[in-house]
This record gives structure tokens, C-alpha cells and sequence, in this order.
């Protein structure tokens, strides 16, 4: 998927179409074509060719998008990461992806300066605003009026597009390197299982640094659709924008969809526009699912599950079945083959739980500079997402979690997503999360840590009561702690090794 070729043709096609939204802020397909145009050709003047990198440290804003296309109509390889993340977390992933040139906010370019040096390969730094002599002003590069004499890049399918670095809630961050092919499956799957198309109004609220940045911006490029970047994370004002711009569909992690709930008097915004939601990223609780379809009963509620390594889906669930397969994280997306093995590699009978392997033309290529944990993760074109899960005799997929999170009990195996959705039925529970912790005895038990809903009161005794009526023994907790919030990712995956 040749991505600013697609663009230049989708602007020919719909020049004065928003293609982003931001607040009071809009540019149509014909201002992003120039925008990327402008930023190409300034990278080319710095000497970045087809291959270099380019970092990309902004928050959600249009210019992101901006960047992002010019970076890769360029052919070089995109880099995004997440604005939040500090000097002494970035310093090393710029050093790892070896980039030549970077795109950063000024204050953000302030507190990395001493750093910036040590990359050998950057030559080109691009600030939001402000005026040193080492950087460039973005805002002057997107403003020139020069006439363009960009030569257009030969793309292969097979040519590096994105560097996108992991959360690193297991260690060191590693860069996922996806192909131009690769970023070919999102649109794909979203026109086959969904239906999506150019009069999509597609909302936008989690990091654009996560994949999910590049592929929406993907998404609507192909389409010609509007993007909604969520100018506001406060949840009364994400509703408002859901309203005034008529947004169709978005996705989120769950605590998003709970902190929406909790928005006093949801019934003065109308939200008829919004046809769908998925909740994706983590393990979603069914009750949750539930009460959001309660709350808007003409929206359709549905689950995907991929990872940064499979670009990203695996499977989505159909909107037909958004009712009928409540708790299903959906069917294989196109040109996918998934398997569910045992600890011994092969393949398990439908209905038994095993590690979720995939292979096919969205998996990633490699771990940049990492051989070892590629082969570890990708053994005979098959990819070991280190996920458990199983297939329905109807071929949907359930979601049960890492592997790594398994609970062994006595010789039993516990998951933990399965007492979380327990727990979060309870009425006065906002979310908790489950690890297992050592035990002389049983090897380890459950502990759960929760977090109440405001002015809620209850006992540890009150908890491991209520869930002993819905799960055996070994699997009620047998140490509770309860705590204000549960520490989370960026992307709103609990921080289970904080739980301990």
C-alpha cells in the first residue's frame, strides 16, 4: 500500500473534503496533500532518502498527520512515539532506530536537547515553533509557497514504512518494523468486515504515536473519509465532539468507555450518529460491553484483538453478530491463519484453550536490531502472540488473556480476565485487576487489587463473599487490596507486575 500515492489520488478526487478535524481546526485532502508535499521535500533537502528514519515525537494534532504522510511519501521510514514518554526513555529508541531526522514540539525539544547529540546519524531536528539555529520551524516548512519539484518515490510492498515501539511493559521497548505491505490488511479489513467507506466521519482518541495513529490516518486516506482527532480527553467534551462533528465510529481501551459512562447526563448530547464502538487492546470486561449498550442502545458494541506485530488485527467481530457474540473478540480477518496450540505446538480441538499463533501477510517483518527475540517470536512463519485464547465450534475467537498472566493454582490453571469480569459485576466496583502471588502451599493464589466507585464502601470480606458465588474456590481471591486507580500503559493495559 503505496500511502502518499494514495493520498495524492484521494486529494485529486476530493480536494476541498475535510480530511482532519482538530477543535476549531480543519484541513481538507488538497491542504494535507501540500502539507506532506512541503515536508517531503524539505526532508529530501536535509539528505533523508527512501530507507532513513524519521522520528515523530507530537502529540494528537494535525500536524502529526501531516508528517506522517510526507515522511513516507518520502519512503522513509516513519518513527512515532509517544509524546509523554521522557529524555531518558527516548534518547535510547532514536539511538536503536538510527534516525536522521526528528519532528518535536519546542518545549519537548527543550528537555531533550542535551540528548539529541548523542545520535550519531540526526541531522535534521523540526520544532513546533521557536527559532534556534540546530532546528527548523514546522509551521515555516508547511507555510512555504516555493514551488514543489518533489520527484515521486518508487514504493515496493516489501520496503520498510514504520518503526513502532512497544510499550515495553515486559523490559526494553522493541521496534515492531512494519512493510508497506503490511499497512495494505487495516483497510482491507475494515471495508470487508465492516463496511467502512468515504462517508465514514471516523473519531480518534488514543495516542497517535500507537499504531493505531498511522492506520486511521491510512483508513481515511484510502477512503477519502474525516478523521476526528479528540481535542479534548475530558469525557463530556469527547461526547460534545461526537455530536457536533457526527462521528460514526471510534475505538478505545475500556477505561475510555468507563470514563464515559460516568459523564453526568449523557442524554443532553445527541449521539445519533454513532453507529458503532470497539473496544479494543486489552482484555474487556463483559459487563462493561453491557452497560454501554444499555446506556446507547442504537450504538453496536463489538471487540477486535491484534497486536503492534500483526499491524494490527487478528480477528474483529462482525456488526451482525454484536449482540449474538457479546464477549468474542471475532472472526480471523482476511488472509489470516490462526491456530491454538498446547505447550507442545500442536494444535488443540475447538473449545480448549491454548497460545494464539498466526501467520499471514499483515505479520510484522522482524524486532528492529533484535534477531534473537524475532526468532523467539516467529518460528516458521508462524507468529506466538504469548496469548491464550480459543475458537468456538462457530470459528469466533475468545480472548483469556497473556500467557505470562496465567495463574497456576494448586496444579490449576486461573485466568485472571475471567475474576476480573467477576469482580466488575459487583455494583460498587470500577475496575480491578488479578495476578497470582507466591504461595507456600498451592505454589501461588489470587490476589485481586480494586477500585471502587466514588463514595463506595466495602470490606475485603465483602468481595472474596461475592465472588465465591460465582467461582470455584480456587479461583476466589485469597488476598485483596484496594487501591484509587490501577497503574496502566499508554495504551490502558493494567500494569500487572505493579499489582504484586
Amino acid at each position: 500500500m503505496n500511502v502518499g500515492k494514495i493520498l495524492r489520488t484521494t486529494a485529486s478526487r476530493l480536494p476541498d473534503k475535510k480530511a482532519v478535524i482538530f477543535g476549531d481546526r480543519s484541513i481538507s485532502f488538497k491542504e494535507l496533500n501540500q502539507g506532506a508535499d512541503r515536508v517531503a521535500e524539505f526532508l529530501a533537502n536535509q539528505r533523508v532518502e527512501k530507507g532513513d528514519r524519521v522520528g515523530i515525537i507530537l502529540p494528537n494534532c494535525p500536524e502529526f498527520v501531516i508528517t506522517y504522510f510526507g515522511t513516507i511519501r518520502l519512503g522513509a521510514v516513519g518513527v512515532p512515539l509517544d509524546i509523554r514518554l521522557k529524555r531518558d526513555e527516548l534518547i535510547p529508541i532514536l539511538k536503536d532506530a538510527d534516525v536522521k531526522a526528528v519532528f518535536i514540539p519546542w518545549d519537548k525539544f527543550k528537555e531533550m536537547r542535551p540528548g539529541l547529540g548523542e545520535i550519531e546519524y540526526l541531522n535534521t531536528v523540526v520544532a513546533s515553533e521557536g527559532d534556534l539555529p540546530e532546528t527548523y520551524n514546522l509551521q515555516s516548512i508547511l507555510a512555504g509557497e516555493a514551488p514543489l519539484s518533489l520527484t515521486e518515490v518508487e514504493i515496493d510492498e516489501e520496503d520498510e514504512a514504520l518503526y513502532l515501539y512497544t510499550s515495553g511493559t515486559t523490559g526494553k521497548p522493541k521496534g515492531v518494523v512494519l512493510t508497506f505491505r503490511n499497512l495494505s490488511c487495516f483497510p482491507l479489513t475494515m471495508e470487508r468486515m465492516i463496511g467502512a467507506g468515504e462517508n465514514d466521519v471516523i473519531g480518534f482518541i488514543l495516542p497517535v504515536s500507537h499504531i493505531s495513529g498511522p492506520i486511521i490516518c491510512n483508513l481515511m486516506a484510502f477512503h477519502g473519509s474525516t478523521m476526528v482527532i479528540f481535542s479534548h480527553l475530558r469525557p463530556d467534551r469527547v461526547l460534545k465532539d461526537i455530536e457536533k462533528y457526527r462521528v460514526n465510529y471510534f475505538h478505545a481501551v475500556p477505561p475510555i468507555f468507563q470514563s464515559l459512562l460516568r459523564v453526568p447526563r449523557k442524554d443532553r448530547y445527541n449521539l445519533k450518529s454513532l453507529s458503532f464502538v470497539a473496544m479494543m487492546g486489552t482484555s474487556v470486561p463483559v459487563q462493561l460491553i453491557q452497560e454501554f449498550k444499555r446506556t446507547f442502545p442504537w450504538v453496536k458494541v463489538i471487540q477486535g484483538y491484534g497486536l503492534t506485530e500483526t499491524s494490527p488485527f487478528i480477528s474483529l467481530l462482525p456488526l451482525e453478530h454484536a449482540e449474538t457474540k457479546i464477549g468474542s473478540v471475532g472472526l480471523p480477518v482476511p488472509e489470516i491463519e490462526i491456530k491454538i496450540i498446547d505447550e507442545k505446538g500442536k494444535e488443540v480441538p475447538r473449545g480448549e484453550i491454548g497460545e494464539i499463533v498466526v501467520k499471514g501477510p499483515m505479520v510484522m517483518k522482524e524486532y528492529h536490531n533484535n534477531p534473537e527475540a524475532t526468532k523467539e517470536r516467529i518460528r516458521n512463519g508462524w507468529l506466538y502472540t504469548g496469548d491464550l485464547g480459543r475458537i468456538d465450534n462457530e470459528g469466533f475467537l475468545y480472548h483469556l488473556g497473556r500467557k505470562d498472566d496465567m495463574i497456576i493454582v494448586g496444579g490449576l490453571n486461573v485466568f485472571p480476565a475471567e475474576i476480573e469480569n467477576v469482580l466488575v459485576k459487583h455494583p460498587d466496583i470500577l475496575e480491578a485487576g488479578v495476578v497470582g502471588i507466591p504461595d507456600e502451599d498451592r505454589g501461588q493464589v489470587v490476589k485481586a487489587v480494586v477500585v471502587l466507585k466514588k463514595g463506595k464502601v466495602l470490606e475485603k470480606k465483602d468481595i472474596i463473599s461475592f465472588c465465591r458465588q460465582h467461582l470455584a474456590d480456587y479461583k476466589v481471591p485469597k488476598r485483596v487490596e484496594f487501591r484509587d486507580f490501577l497503574p496502566k500503559t499508554s495504551t490502558g493495559k493494567v500494569f500487572r507486575k505493579e499489582l504484586i
